[in-house]
């Protein structure tokens, strides 16, 4: 996709997903915080919403931030993993590697790749270090397992902290690599 079309596509996607969709009545005391039931629940996703067992919406329903975890979310984190890895391949590609040799390899070879070249890394403002944006990289290519693999791991054992801490480095790591290619496709390759 061309820079911006990511974007665009993504938070449309991210629109459908509303705090309304996954909303239950119930009747819950306490101090929550209140949102429009259109709010989408990517953009609730953040460091202020651990404190909470539940988000007030209106009409006597609320969102429990347990439902976070479930499956609104796996499909946004998915989109995210999927422009993660196509971007480090996007990269591998200016660099002048064989296409078929990019289809057969994996993601922590990209990672391993793109955090070995100082030169590459330069080309973005995101990660003062290469240490910090290799270990955001690290963590979002162990989070995909998490994401990509059906099953109860993200709804029973991941944190909502770390849910939080993961949306904040992809956000992070995909405008970092973005810069990279920009820098790459201003300059004629690698």
């Amino acid at each position: 996709m061309y820079p911006g079309e990511f974007d665009a596509l993504f938070g449309q996607i991210a629109h459908l997903f509303a705090l309304k969709t996954i909303a239950e009545k119930q009747s819950v005391s306490g101090n929550f915080p209140r949102y429009n039931p259109e709010t989408p629940i990517w953009d609730v996703l953040g460091s202020d919403l651990v404190a909470h067992e539940y988000i007030e919406i209106g009409s006597g329903r609320v969102v429990s931030t347990k439902r976070f975890l479930r499956k609104p979310i796996r499909i946004l984190f998915f989109l995210l993993l999927a422009e993660f890895e196509g971007r480090l391949f996007r990269i591998e590609e200016l660099r002048g590697k064989d296409i078929s040799e990019l289809n057969e390899g994996n993601l922590n070879d990209f990672v391993r790749n793109l955090s070995e070249s100082e030169e590459l890394l330069r080309f973005q403002t995101e990660y003062p270090t290469r240490a910090e944006f290799h270990e955001d990289m690290k963590a979002l290519s162990a989070f995909r397992n998490i994401i990509m693999h059906v099953n109860k791991k993200l709804e029973r054992e991941v944190k909502l902290e770390t849910l939080v801490k993961r949306k904040r480095q992809a956000v992070k790591v995909l405008s970092a690599l973005q810069q990279i290619l920009d820098k790459m496709k201003h300059d004629g390759g690698f």
